[in-house]
């Protein structure tokens, strides 16, 4: 059975061996990276605008009050 990756140039190859070593990854690894599929958890990389808003609205809570006009940075931290 002949591999996808017969289909790489060896000048391919070695771009991406030095780019996965320069990232202090394995070729694999960066492989997942660069497709988004690392650590198991594919990410998006198309979609309207639309879908992008719906997804963020899909995560946001409800009936959440308006902070202070006057609220700081430093109101985060304790006294």
């Amino acid at each position: 059975m002949a591999s996808t990756l017969d289909q790489v140039s060896a000048e391919t190859e070695q771009a991406l061996i030095a780019q996965a070593e320069a990232s202090g990854l394995s070729v694999d690894d960066y492989l997942k990276r660069l497709l988004g599929v690392a650590n198991n958890i594919p990410q998006i990389i198309s979609g309207s605008v639309e879908e992008f808003i719906q997804a963020m609205e899909s995560l946001a809570e409800k009936d959440v009050q308006p902070l202070p006009r006057d609220f700081s940075r430093e109101d985060i931290y304790f006294p």
